[in-house]
């Protein structure tokens, strides 16, 4: 009896070091496994997102029109052409401008329901079928007509709801080439219950940015433009919990094994 008494810790010990080692194994497993799944996430933001980005020039729509940048599907052509013939510009955007020695032209203006830019003193200027790309040169050429080789600086800027874990909720006006990082901080940064790399982004209700690539944007420095964020879309900033408690269940089921084990050595 004694000697069975003496075996049995040494059976524990050696279940325990089984055990241990195989967690081992498993955490390097899922380390190599999500150091592939954030590859292949960027990947995905670079085939998904870049070629219809928010700052893309008409060039580089004509490109994807024609089939030069990857497949072309009808939603795809249909998105390409609207922006073609429509320009960027959505009634409610805000474009930031600069003009050099103009106080009054220096300022934030709305884009209105016509699709016109309303100046002080100066008619209304059209930007129908403008891009994004091409909003500044459209602007010095219209403000050319009224002010002698005008310096100045114009930003279409995108307008985007963030929601979830943030500290203040809300519609905000970015500029596109701003990082997710940074879209995040100025809606308050993260809140206590946030977490990051579950944050999506959706655009009339649908994901078209899941969390896998929002995080790897994130860890690779992405921007609003990058991730082709345009206005009107919603970035849902995550809340922890689901992840985490996968972590505990998985440690549970290992901490149940070390019962089990101690269980049988003790019965044995």
């Amino acid at each position: 009896m004694r000697h069975t008494l003496r075996a049995a810790p040494c059976r524990f010990t050696a279940a325990v070091r089984t055990a241990v080692v195989m967690l081992g194994v498993c955490a390097m497993g899922a380390g190599a496994v999500a150091a592939q799944e954030r590859k292949d996430s960027v990947a995905k933001v670079d085939t998904l997102a870049r070629p219809a980005r928010a700052m893309a020039t008409r060039a580089e729509l004509e490109q994807i029109l024609a089939g030069k940048s990857g497949p072309v599907t009808d939603e795809l052509a249909k998105q390409v052409k609207d922006r073609l013939e429509k320009g960027d510009m959505q009634p409610g955007d805000r474009i930031a401008l600069r003009v050099v020695g103009e106080q009054t032209l220096t300022d934030t203006f709305v884009v209105t329901p016509e699709r016109t830019v309303e100046l002080p003193s100066l008619p209304a200027m059209p930007v129908t079928g403008v891009l994004r790309s091409e909003l500044e040169p459209h602007l010095a050429k219209q403000l050319g007509r009224y002010i002698r080789n005008p310096d100045l600086r114009a930003e279409a800027l995108v307008r985007v709801s963030m929601v979830g874990a943030v500290g203040r909720p809300g519609f905000y006006n970015l500029p596109a080439d701003v990082l997710a990082t940074d879209a995040i901080m100025a809606a308050g940064g993260p809140s206590g219950a946030a977490d990051v790399s579950r944050t999506v982004i959706r655009r009339g209700g649908v994901p078209i940015i899941t969390e896998e690539q929002v995080a790897a944007a994130v860890e690779t420095g992405e921007s609003l433009d990058q991730l082709n964020v345009q206005s009107g879309d919603e970035i849902i900033v995550g809340t922890k919990g689901q992840g985490f408690s996968g972590v505990l269940k998985t440690m549970g089921l290992i901490s149940g094994a070390l019962f089990g084990v101690v269980a049988i050595t003790r019965i044995f």
